[in-house]
C-alpha cells in the first residue's frame, strides 16, 4: 500500500510540473507557439512523459487551465473568508486579482489565450464560464452581505457583479495598454470605483 501511494504522489507531482510548465510556457510565448517539446524541456522530463501523463495537447492545457482557474478560485475564497466586513472582502477580492504586476501578467496573458481558445472548443469554453460564474458568485455573495449589514447601499445585484467583473477586465487592458499610471494606480482606481458604486461614498480620488 506504502508502495502503490508512494507512486500515485510520484505521478501527481509529475503531472503538476508539467501543468505549472505549460502555464509559464504559454504566458509567455503565446498557446500557439508553445510545443510539447518546450514544456517537456521546463519541466525536465522528456517529450513522450507528457504524453504518458495527458493523452493529448489539448489535455495539458486543459489541464493547465483549470489549475490556473482552479488557484485563482480558491485563493480569491481563503481572502473573503479571511476578511471581517463586506468592505475588507471588496478589497481581498480585488488584492487577489491586482497580485502583482509581474504575477498578474503572467495570469492575464496565459488566461486570455485560454480563453481564445475556448471560442472554438467546447471544453476550455465550459471551463472558463464555470470559472467566469464562480467569480460572479464571490460577488453577489458579497454585495448581498454588504447590502443586508447597511454598508452597501440598495443596488440591482446582478447589474453591481456584472460591473465588478467588467471594471477589473476593463482596468487590466488599461494597464496593459497605457503608458501612464504605474500597476497600482489602476489597482487603487478600480477598487474606488467599485467602493464608491457599492457604498455610496465617494472617495478621494487619486490620478492615473
Amino acid at each position: 500500500m506504502a508502495a502503490k501511494q508512494f507512486v500515485q504522489q510520484y505521478e501527481d507531482q509529475r503531472r503538476e510540473e508539467l501543468i505549472r510548465a505549460t502555464y509559464h510556457e504559454v504566458a509567455e510565448k503565446g498557446y500557439s507557439a508553445v510545443t510539447l517539446q518546450d514544456i517537456a524541456t521546463r519541466a525536465g522530463v522528456s517529450k513522450g512523459s507528457t504524453l504518458y501523463y495527458f493523452a493529448t495537447k489539448e489535455d495539458l492545457f486543459l489541464g493547465a487551465l483549470e489549475w490556473l482557474v482552479e488557484q485563482m478560485d480558491e485563493r480569491i475564497h481563503a481572502a473573503v473568508e479571511a476578511a471581517a466586513d463586506p468592505v475588507g472582502r471588496v478589497r481581498a477580492v480585488l488584492d487577489c486579482v491586482f497580485a502583482s504586476a509581474h504575477e498578474s501578467r503572467q495570469f492575464f496573458l496565459a488566461y486570455t489565450d485560454f480563453v481564445s481558445i475556448g471560442t472554438r472548443n467546447r471544453r476550455f469554453h465550459e471551463l472558463n464560464a464555470r470559472f467566469y460564474s464562480n467569480c460572479c458568485g464571490h460577488d453577489r455573495d458579497i454585495i448581498e452581505s454588504g447590502i443586508e449589514a447597511g454598508v452597501f447601499r440598495r443596488v440591482n445585484v446582478e447589474d453591481a457583479s456584472s460591473m465588478i467583473r467588467a471594471l477589473i477586465d476593463g482596468f487590466m487592458l488599461q494597464w496593459f495598454f497605457s503608458s501612464e499610471g504605474t500597476f497600482e494606480d489602476y489597482h487603487r482606481r478600480c477598487e474606488r470605483i467599485v467602493l464608491d458604486y457599492l457604498t455610496g461614498v465617494p472617495r478621494p480620488e487619486k490620478a492615473v
